[in-house]
């Protein structure tokens, strides 16, 4: 509803906000998000900053996802997530295609499935099409993503907005340079000329232009890998989101009707 652009979407976004801003209105109430700018959302909707609590994704287990060597070639992009056009798979086929156009030959892997439940699924007819592309590969459900990553120079995800893209940081945690697009939840791992490049959502020229530049300097891409890794250890590891999903509970069972009515009565 908030990410599409629709016709329905854009009539029921004013309803959502006002549900939103009345389930959230209780005195106890706590809202999680998990990027600076659904923080702000749930500001802009009256809630108070001393109820919102940013919690920075799920965290990634950096002992088990540790730096890959690169391939060798042809040189690859990732692309780990639902085959959703909301996560910008398309927006990557198109850039693909792009390149072949220039007569740059860069293979792409897709990890994941369609979701049947959700409207921005690509249909099967759309799937089959892109199974006949050169240099396309559809892997489906992947148990081990360090084998994408193992194939893999790049990570990508031009998705339309994001909490915190896991996949991203799993593939930061292997040492891959990212490329994502400049929204919500992307823009917290993805660090301009840091840890990746951020172009333009639904622009499959940029992100074209973004993964050429990638492929042609690899001192850069190297750079951009270890920072990535580094920052994801610092940031987003599973024992820091841990400690800081464990402060939150203990704050919230410090302020529980329970516990107050058992300080009370020890007092």
């Amino acid at each position: 509803m908030f990410t599409s652009n629709s016709t329905k979407a854009r009539l029921l976004r004013p309803f959502a906000r006002r549900l939103l801003s009345f389930l959230f209105a209780g005195p106890r109430t706590v809202v999680l998000v998990q990027n600076p700018d659904d923080k702000a959302l749930m500001m802009q909707l009256g809630l108070a900053e001393n109820s919102i609590t940013l919690i920075r994704g799920s965290g990634v287990d950096v002992d088990q996802l540790t730096p890959l060597p690169e391939p060798g070639a042809p040189f690859t992009v990732g692309f780990v997530g639902r085959l959703l056009y909301d996560k910008g798979v398309e927006t990557l086929v198109l850039a693909q295609e792009i390149l072949a156009k220039r007569g740059v030959q860069v293979s792409c892997l897709l990890a994941g499935t369609p979701d049947a439940s959700n409207p921005a699924t690509v249909p099967e007819k759309t799937l089959e099409r892109w199974r006949e592309h050169e240099n396309l590969t559809l892997m489906g459900y992947v148990n081990d993503i360090r084998k994408v990553w193992a194939q893999s120079h790049v990570a990508v995800l031009p998705s339309r907005r994001e909490g915190l893209p896991k996949s991203l940081l799993e593939a930061a945690a292997c040492g891959r340079p990212l490329i994502a697009t400049d929204v919500p939840g992307c823009r917290e791992i993805v660090r301009p000329e840091v840890t990746g490049l951020l172009v333009a959502p639904d622009n499959p020229a940029a992100l074209a232009d973004a993964v050429e530049r990638l492929m042609k300097d690899r001192a850069l891409r190297l750079r951009l890998g270890a920072a990535a890794r580094q920052i994801v250890v610092a940031e987003f590891s599973t024992a820091t989101v841990a400690a800081q999903i464990v402060k939150l509970y203990a704050q919230l069972s410090a302020n529980s009707p329970a516990a107050q009515l058992l300080a009370n009565k020890t007092t």
